[in-house]
């Protein structure tokens, strides 16, 4: 007599979805029909819904999710000689693009370790910079990679609208956007950007009348359509003192935030919130610190530091609505926690030995796992 145990199918998914990647990894070589069972898109979908998400950071080629007990560390594969990735999260999937102008881009998947290098992307015979980002088509069940090309040479530079390219996931080849699509724009190479109920959004600028107007470009990933969303007033002319105006990602994703840098001494940088999406009337000024020379003072906090070399960086809203930021404290690079509710400031007591940090939520997924052309472990 067999003492094998056989499950009903539903009792064994809803077993199999509540287990870690790494382990559903190995039971794919317990047996066939486990294989087919947690490789199947319906299932990778079920697990991934029940996964919960994490604040993760990144440091240099590692990622560290540090709300979680024990903290846990996740690994890019290595390419040493290429630069700091910048970085790009989506449904537990991660995309790299190295260099200025993107030309290598993977889209990984650090929890089962598996990644895949997608095809070279144009080249231009200009100099430029560009962004990429990934996102999710719904519409399609589809992951897609956006690269925006700006130009920087002396005619096109803020006079002319980006080249756009897609990359699918499922074809794994990129297209060409008609050109118009996107607006007359320049995105910095570093420009960081965030996401707001399915769009993304980064801080655009383009040269109108001698002077820069900013704004805010999102990107429909099932539409694939640009749209410009206006800032305060104060911020849109703000670029002849402006050390920073960027995009902040995280929160609820109901919010769009915008942190921005003053010129000067002293210099103001402000936590921006547009309450109602697409109201330029409903953006609230909701934070404020005061860089003095090396003195940053809250004053609605009564809190000041000081030893601070730089403003402080702002990295992403968690999802509680804590501000996280990256603050240089006597020759330190540390991460506080900002509550603006709460009004409180917090040493997290993570120190950061790179210059290249990044921020996001993530979730464990099976992603890739199904995809067999072109996927490698690492």
């Amino acid at each position: 007599m067999s003492d094998t145990v056989f499950f009903p199918h539903e009792i064994l998914l809803e077993i199999l979805r509540r287990l870690p990647p790494q382990t559903l990894l190995r039971f794919t070589t317990v047996c066939k029909s486990w294989r087919s069972l947690i490789t199947h898109p319906s299932f990778i979908s079920l697990h991934y819904r029940h996964s919960p998400s994490f604040l993760l950071l990144q440091f240099s080629n590692r990622f560290v999710l540090p709300h979680r007990h024990p903290s846990t560390t996740l690994c890019l594969p290595s390419f040493p000689h290429l630069d700091f990735p910048v970085v790009s999260f989506c449904n537990g999937l991660v995309c790299v693009a190295y260099g200025d102008q993107c030309q290598t881009v993977i889209v990984c998947n650090p929890c089962i370790r598996r990644f895949v290098t997608l095809p070279a992307p144009l080249e231009y015979p200009c100099y430029y910079t560009s962004n990429v980002v990934l996102g999710f088509d719904p519409s399609k069940c589809d992951y897609k990679v956006v690269r925006i090309s700006c130009m920087v040479d002396d005619e096109r530079f803020g006079l002319s609208a980006p080249d756009v390219e897609v990359c699918s996931l499922a074809t794994g080849s990129w297209r060409t956007l008609d050109h118009g699509i996107a607006p007359i724009c320049y995105l910095a190479g570093d420009s960081p950007h965030g996401f707001h109920d399915g769009l993304v959004h980064w801080v655009a600028k383009r040269c109108v009348a001698g002077g820069w107007y900013n704004f805010v470009l999102s990107f429909h990933f099932e539409g694939e359509m640009f749209r410009e969303v206006m800032l305060p007033e104060s911020l849109s002319g703000a670029s002849t003192d402006a050390v920073m105006i960027k995009v902040v990602g995280g929160g609820n994703g109901k919010t769009l935030n915008v942190y921005h840098v003053g010129g000067g001494s002293p210099c103001s940088c402000d936590i921006w919130v547009m309450k109602e999406y697409g109201e330029v009337e409903s953006w609230n000024k909701v934070f404020s610190f005061v860089m003095s020379g090396f003195c940053l003072e809250a004053p609605s906090l009564g809190m000041m530091l000081s030893d601070v070399e730089i403003p402080p960086m702002e990295l992403c809203v968690t999802c509680s609505g804590e501000v996280l930021l990256l603050v240089d404290v006597a020759g330190r690079r540390c991460l506080y926690s900002l509550d603006i509710e709460m009004k409180s400031f917090t040493d997290l007591q993570i120190e950061v030995d790179t210059e290249f940090v990044y921020s996001g939520y993530y979730a464990e997924s099976l992603l890739l796992l199904n995809i067999a052309s072109g996927v490698v472990s690492y």
